[in-house]
């Protein structure tokens, strides 16, 4: 995550954004961590944790983001922001004694109860184990197989839910992951596509369309696909009956959906 901040950074768009001295701080910061190494350190940390807070924001300005067009800017003082982060967290970690409160962890009282029992019967009333072993199940599932995909669909139903779009899941063979009927879009998610597997998805596509007489369609792909794969999975809107068809990255598509509901209202 540092390291694609580095690389916005030396971009055109986000060198208009920032003045050059915090620029020059944040790579200070990025190159200090780096000798003390990313692994248990408490500075890379703080760090990384700054830095999702704000591609966060930045997904919230504009449905999604993208850095090659995006700007992330760099506060003055940011030097000051991580070490005082730094600090607090090492202050609080020593504190053997700080207690974890249930009703601030689950204000749900439902969710609170089913949390309480779990404790109980797996870590015989130990908070911290319990909470441990939910962090570790999660970072395990995220490592696994098919991990990307599920979190691709994931973004995919956050972005529709944001802007009040009714979303229906297909997990059927023949048609696509994603139904919006408000605006008759169908969205497929792939984290990979083989040529063989090319025909298919056409076939996907053409019996969505015809089944839901669809307007529009998106293929959606992972932001970190290649270039070069990105333009061949491209080729696919210029197949005949595809001109419907749009492939986006996933950061891409709270712009296209908010485009296609202007074209909508001014039909």
């Amino acid at each position: 995550m540092i390291e694609d901040i580095l690389k916005c950074l030396d971009t055109k768009h986000c060198e208009k954004a920032n003045d050059p001295t915090r620029i020059r701080e944040f790579k200070e910061i990025a190159e200090r961590v780096g000798v003390s190494g990313y692994q248990s350190n408490v500075e890379a940390l703080c760090l990384a944790m700054w830095i999702r807070e704000n591609l966060v924001q930045l997904s919230h300005k504009h449905g999604g983001y993208d850095l090659r067009i995006h700007a992330f800017e760099i506060p003055e003082g940011l030097n000051d922001i991580i070490q005082d982060r730094s600090e607090k967290f090492s202050s609080e970690s020593l504190n053997p004694a700080q207690e974890i409160s249930l009703e601030h962890l689950f204000p749900d009282t439902e969710i609170r109860l089913h949390a309480l029992q779990r404790v109980q019967l797996l870590h015989k009333g130990d908070l911290h184990a319990y909470l441990h072993a939910l962090v570790s199940k999660e970072r395990d599932s995220l490592t696994g197989e098919s991990a990307t995909i599920k979190d691709l669909i994931h973004i995919c139903e956050e972005k529709l839910s944001r802007r009040n779009l009714r979303v229906v899941s297909n997990y059927a063979a023949n048609e696509v992951d994603l139904w919006a009927p408000a605006l008759s879009l169908g969205v497929e998610v792939r984290d990979a596509l083989s040529p063989s597997e090319t025909e298919d998805l056409v076939g996907v596509f053409r019996n969505t369309k015809s089944s839901k007489k669809t307007r529009f369609l998106a293929l959606v792909c992972p932001d970190d696909l290649s270039d070069l794969m990105f333009h061949n999975w491209k080729k696919m809107e210029n197949l005949e009956s595809m001109e419907n068809l749009s492939v986006l990255r996933v950061g891409d598509l709270g712009v296209y959906l908010d485009k296609i509901t202007e074209m909508i209202a001014q039909i």
